[in-house]
């Protein structure tokens, strides 16, 4: 090994115990102490050491001393990296992020192996195929879930309401990503657009919902965000250009050495009004869209806080095909507001949005909608859903009977005998004040199960609350700016 990979080796080695401060050391001074400290394991250290191996620990440690986002990729990490943003790839089909020692399920994708095996938003994996994922590096887990197609892998998961760990045992797939799964007129004028996620071609498929919609004669649209886990930066811009005016700032970056601002490059549907839905599970490029629709006056936002994931990424390749994923900014929104919850958890400090309106907004780390909504549930149906009892009743109940397409009052009380064998206590009372969600569950999930995701939503979208708020909010909407007045 020559003397410049001795210092470089040396140098991270140093970095990853925090040894080295570059602002209070003389550099050639430090480099000569490091190739000192080369020297002297090479000659005295008491086993031999593989020079390619302790440069991989000591950048991983590099990397996992800064934030969680930032990853030393090896070259099969690199490979799936490269896979995930185009389109269709191999696996399970859920987002994941990293928040404290687990990974967390963003969402899962719909129409995938994991949506359809009951993997629900919040979960936390602990374990993969046995090997514990506490502490486990995203670009790890995603490596491990994913593999041939028709193979199967057992993801352990922690859920809230559950006392003990749940094993999925989930056969891969190859994962077509669809970033609108459901455009629809909703109610007289009114257009729906569900917006899973950001990819290569979701401006195109928002395009087209869009015109389609307008050729159906919608003139006001609900933009549903929740549980979007973000994805392409492009085509997040791309998707708030569409209601932004042309040239208006949607979202800036600040970093070290980085500092780039993303304008509109559209601004053709700015005439329409418009309400989005936002939720806990709203991420990253969701966030964008979202924050600079509220900071130009140009939207309405309902639902709750935003997840907060608010950081930019940027791969470096390395040499023998190995990469460093790096944060190297964060994002903010047009008026100011830090999405990263990482970075700024502070709900109290007051912006002002750049329209025309000059409403206060609070922020940052997430978007705070203009109309908080939580979502209105019982005790009961919550333990329920945390147990996942619905998704496997209602693929049993349809096998045994296969003409059912609507929920009867046998079809319930089946599903109430259901629940007590999975040793749920509850009371008459716990479930008949619960009996409106455990109806409209099971609508949803037969409507999926008899006619797939679209049916799915034109079940499910009449009984949001979410949604009908949104639409009564809208009824009476002639222009823009009148959203605020009706809210």
């Amino acid at each position: 090994m020559n003397r410049n990979k001795h210092i470089l080796l040396v140098l991270l080695v140093f970095l990853s115990i925090g040894g080295f401060i570059y602002s209070s050391i003389n550099v050639f001074t430090a480099m000569k102490t490091m190739d000192q400290v080369m020297r002297l394991v090479r000659d005295y250290y008491v086993n031999s050491v593989e020079p390619e191996k302790l440069l991989d620990y000591a950048i991983e440690a590099i990397a996992d001393s800064l934030d969680a986002h930032t990853t030393y990729l090896d070259k099969s990490d690199y490979e799936n990296l490269m896979i995930n943003t185009k389109g269709e790839f191999g696996g399970l089909g859920i987002r994941i992020s990293k928040r404290g020692d687990y990974i967390t399920i963003i969402a899962p994708i719909e129409d995938t192996p994991a949506y359809r095996a009951g993997i629900m938003q919040g979960d936390k994996i602990t374990a993969i195929e046995g090997t514990s994922a506490k502490d486990m590096k995203l670009n790890k887990a995603v490596s491990m879930m994913r593999g041939t197609p028709n193979t199967d892998v057992t993801i352990t998961i922690s859920r809230v309401g559950v006392d003990e760990p749940i094993d999925f045992t989930i056969t891969r797939d190859i994962i077509k990503i669809k970033s609108v799964p459901y455009a629809g007129i909703i109610d007289k004028g009114i257009g729906y657009i569900r917006l899973n996620s950001f990819s290569k071609t979701t401006s195109s498929e928002i395009k087209n919902a869009l015109d389609s919609l307008i050729d159906q004669r919608a003139k006001k649209f609900i933009l549903d965000l929740r549980g979007n886990p973000g994805g392409v930066l492009f085509d997040a811009v791309e998707t708030a250009s569409f209601f932004i005016d042309r040239g208006k700032e949607i979202v800036y970056t600040e970093g070290k050495a980085v500092h780039n601002s993303y304008n509109s490059t559209n601004g053709s549907y700015r005439q329409y009004p418009l309400v989005v839905l936002v939720d806990g599970y709203s991420a990253s490029g969701s966030e964008i869209v979202a924050g600079a629709i509220q900071d130009w006056d140009r939207g309405l936002l309902l639902g709750t806080r935003t997840f907060g994931k608010g950081s930019v990424q940027r791969v470096y390749p390395l040499q023998n095909k190995k990469a460093l994923k790096l944060t190297i900014a964060r994002y903010h929104t047009p008026s100011g507001r830090c999405i990263d919850r990482e970075l700024v958890d502070d709900t109290t400090k007051i912006y002002h949005t750049m329209g025309s309106l000059h409403r206060e907004v609070r922020g940052g780390g997430g978007i705070i909608p203009d109309s908080i909504l939580p979502y209105s549930t019982t005790d009961l149906f919550t333990k329920i859903q945390t147990h996942n009892i619905g998704f496997n009743f209602v693929v049993s109940y349809t096998s045994k009977h296969p003409s059912t397409n609507a929920v009867t009052k046998a079809m319930i009380e089946d599903y109430k005998k259901e629940v007590k064998e999975k040793e749920i206590e509850f009371s008459k009372e716990a479930w008949d004040s619960s009996s409106y969600y455990i109806k409209r569950d099971l609508e949803r999930r037969l409507a999926y199960n008899k006619w797939g995701s679209k049916g799915m939503y034109k079940a499910i979208l009449p009984k949001d609350e979410h949604i009908q708020t949104a639409v009564e909010i809208l009824k009476n909407v002639k222009v823009p700016s009148d959203v605020f007045v009706k809210s």
